[in-house]
C-alpha cells in the first residue's frame, strides 16, 4: 500500500474509532464503507444527469470501455465533476462521523 493509501487508511480508522479492532476487521469496514461511497456516487451522478443523460450514459457503456470518453461525457453533463464527485465524499465521510459519534 503506498504512503497515501496508507495515510488516508489510518485517517479514517482514527476518525471510525476502529484502532481496537483487528487490521482484518478494519480493512473489511473501510472496504464497505467504499462500496457504499461509490454506490452513492454513482447514484447522486445518476440522478443529476436525469433520464435523458441516464439513457446516453448506457448507450457509451452499450459502446464498449471508454473511460475516457465516459469521463468526458460527466464533465460535460456535470461541470466540475471532480468537485462534485469531492462532494459527495465529503457528504459521505460527515455522515458517516456523526453516525460513529451516535454510536460511542
Amino acid at each position: 500500500m503506498d504512503t497515501d493509501q496508507e495515510k488516508l487508511r489510518q485517517e479514517l480508522v482514527a476518525m471510525l474509532n476502529l484502532q481496537g479492532i483487528p487490521r482484518d476487521k478494519q480493512e473489511a469496514l473501510l472496504a464497505k464503507m467504499g462500496e457504499a461511497l461509490l454506490k452513492r456516487i454513482f447514484l447522486e451522478t445518476m440522478e443529476k444527469i436525469g433520464d435523458a443523460g441516464v439513457a446516453e450514459y448506457e448507450a457509451l457503456l452499450d459502446q464498449g470501455d471508454k473511460q475516457k470518453e465516459i469521463e468526458d461525457f460527466f464533465e460535460k453533463k456535470i461541470p466540475g465533476y471532480n468537485v462534485f464527485v469531492r462532494g459527495v465524499a465529503e457528504k459521505f465521510k460527515e455522515e458517516i462521523s456523526e453516525k460513529t459519534l451516535q454510536i460511542i
